[in-house]
């Protein structure tokens, strides 16, 4: 299969046809997600929202991938991902000890719901569909994973009794063409009985009670020529939220009370999930339940995004390496990463000038910060680095001068300063410093990972712009390394495409719209205060323990009606990766907790906002509903620039 001219176009691993492909694409980071303990036996759910790369988990773990990465383990390509997952007990020294078996929960099951029957019949069906599905999907495996070939070697494989469960309803011990035979005619009923305008005589197709599939895939029960095929079972249900909610509850009900022997993963989008799971307050699942792998909270925990950026960016590196009109090693070496250059010296020395006026305007009444001033004047560095510390020093000018009372008129030291010069001043500073004299922000690898908000569609959304320009860049031979400004406008016009695809692509769209608009004009106001009194910049806002709890209260709902679109609005951003929710986060009364509510990255970029975390503001419910009803309306306080 020839390479695509831009690779960054691949995105769903369902899209990508060769396995060599899918592995040398495949960013090996990204097991660092997997549980460290149990990775075969119980049941773990990946939720994300959609593009976190759930469904390129899982392809990993099937038999055509395992086979086409052990065939090849010996390239350069493949090693690192073929040695992590030898060190996790995916392969020994012969070749896989893992069937894995992949099922889309996206395959008509959801049709099952909408038949006119009994809801327990409804059940028994979706059992039936499931079980015949699994066991053609393990005989398939485990061909696969012996090298023979399907259908033609089934008599070589069997599926024995187990030794503790009561699997009456399979055809159990049999081989694989007996299987094979009564799992295709099991499908075959049940759709034909999905497809009929008639309705199903009672009687004709009773069902199964339960999923007794998984008690057979155990490794002593799959065997191919009378020995075990491998020496884990991994079964993974994709798709999991294209069910109806009856079903998915009653699926999630039935993994967790059957306690398999064998590994079982779920995956999900954050979608199926109910605003109270969405708003952060928790699993509502029993004890049994594990907690829930959340791929975006994953990337975020480590903090400072440094673990998604260092995955994207090998991610990335691959990609590059893959196109068939370029020959590029790096990705980051094609992106100019800095503003140093005579390019922009101009400029930062125009800001420079403007901004050391305005400070020796400001404070001509006073000597209180002639020292600060002096400092700055004589301090060395490059255009770049002393505009952002005028900037700064401007910052911490109006922050002194908006105390209450200046008692006495000290001069301030220079180590005071210093003092008070924190990162996030200095991270205020470069943005105002770009924003007030139109210089590039939004480029270079680390913000380019920082503005898929911990996604990797996100991330190959914008990273396919970009090398979609060093191609046509080096195709008329000319320097392939795309400036900063080049950057910035490409990422923007991917954001505002994003941005009108919003009531297209989520629930509530055209009011998630008007929402996040009123988010980001509250947010730029805040910001861009001249002081940055929440430094580097407001990009969320906060929900009180109260507020949440109220809000996905149907009894508080029912009282203030007013409130429910609100709670669409947040359940629909959550799912769908606008907004990022951060917990128990304090501030102010000690004890006091927040659920908070970040803008995704790319809504930062569009609307002009910074890109950093921690900047956020407490919002009661009933503003909220005014966002959505009117707009945000400014206060009538001293009037600052908005974005």
């Amino acid at each position: 299969m020839r390479e695509p001219r831009n690779p960054f176009h691949m995105r769903a691993s369902e899209h990508i046809e060769s396995d060599h492909t899918f592995l040398r694409l495949f960013g090996p980071d990204f097991l660092d997600l997997l549980p460290a303990q149990n990775l075969w036996h119980g049941v773990q759910t990946f939720q994300s929202a959609p593009g976190g790369g759930k469904t390129t988990l899982f392809r990993l773990f099937t038999p055509d991938a395992l086979m086409t990465l052990y065939e090849s383990k010996s390239n350069e390509d493949y090693k690192d991902l073929y040695y992590r997952l030898k060190e996790i007990g995916v392969f020994s020294e012969t070749g896989p000890v893992l069937l894995g078996l992949m099922l889309s929960c996206a395959r008509n099951y959801a049709l099952l719901d909408d038949l006119s029957l009994d809801q327990a019949l409804k059940e028994r069906l979706l059992y039936s569909l499931l079980n015949a599905r699994l066991i053609l999907c393990a005989l398939r495996g485990a061909l696969r994973l012996r090298n023979l070939r399907y259908p033609d070697d089934l008599s070589r494989v069997s599926i024995q009794f187990p030794r503790s469960s009561d699997v009456s309803q399979l055809p159990i011990p049999s081989n694989g063409i007996q299987l094979y035979d009564w799992a295709f005619r099991l499908e075959k009923q049940v759709c034909e009985a999905v497809d009929s305008f008639d309705s199903l005589e009672s009687g004709s197709l009773e069902g199964h009670d339960t999923l007794y599939a998984l008690s057979v895939l155990t490794p002593e029960c799959v065997l191919c020529d009378d020995r075990p095929v491998a020496a884990h079972t991994l079964v993974m249900f994709d798709d999991v939220h294209k069910l109806a909610p009856l079903q998915r509850k009653k699926l999630l009900t039935t993994l967790f009370d059957l306690r398999s022997p064998i590994g079982i993963w779920m995956a999900e989008r954050l979608e199926a999930l109910n605003p109270e799971e969405l708003l952060g307050s928790g699993s509502t699942t029993g004890r049994d339940y594990v907690k829930p792998i959340s791929l975006e909270d994953f990337w975020r925990s480590a903090g400072n995004n440094k673990r998604f950026e260092v995955a994207v960016t090998d991610i990335a590196d691959k990609r590059v390496r893959s196109a068939r009109d370029i020959e590029v090693g790096s990705f980051e070496a094609c992106l100019q990463n800095s503003l140093e250059p005579l390019t922009w010296q101009g400029r930062f020395n125009n800001a420079i000038e403007e901004i050391s006026r305005k400070i020796h305007q400001s404070t001509t009444s006073t000597k209180r910060y002639e020292e600060w001033i002096r400092e700055r004047e004589t301090a060395e560095g490059t255009p770049r680095e002393r505009a952002i510390s005028w900037q700064s020093l401007e910052i911490l000018i109006e922050r002194d001068l908006k105390k209450a009372q200046l008692s006495f008129d000290f001069v301030l030291p220079p180590e005071e300063m210093d003092k008070r010069e924190a990162s996030a001043v200095r991270a205020a500073a470069e943005y105002f410093v770009s924003k007030e004299f139109g210089l590039p922000y939004y480029f270079g690898i680390s913000r380019l990972a920082a503005l898929a908000s911990s996604n990797i569609e996100q991330f190959l959304a914008f990273a396919g712009e970009l090398f979609e320009e060093i191609i046509s860049s080096a195709l008329l031979k000319r320097p392939a390394s795309l400036p900063p400004d080049r950057q910035q406008a490409i990422v923007k016009r991917v954001a505002h495409q994003r941005w009108d695809e919003i009531p297209r692509r989520v629930p509530n769209g055209r009011d998630t719209q008007r929402f996040l608009e009123s988010l980001s004009q509250f947010a730029g106001w805040e910001t861009n205060k001249p002081n940055a009194p929440y430094a580097p910049g407001v990009t969320g806002i906060g929900l009180s323990t109260a507020d949440h709890r109220k809000l996905v209260d149907p009894g508080m709902l029912k009282k203030n009606p007013e409130w429910v679109p609100v709670l669409n609005v947040l359940s629909s951003c959550i799912a769908h990766n606008l907004l990022e929710v951060s917990l128990e986060r304090s501030q102010g009364q000690i004890g006091r907790t927040w659920t908070i509510l970040y803008l995704n990255r790319w809504l930062c970029l569009h609307f002009g906002l910074p890109i950093q975390y921690g900047g956020w503001r407490p919002k009661p419910i009933d503003e909220l509903a005014k966002w959505l009803q009117q707009g945000f309306k400014q206060p009538r306080t001293k009037d600052y620039t908005l974005i």
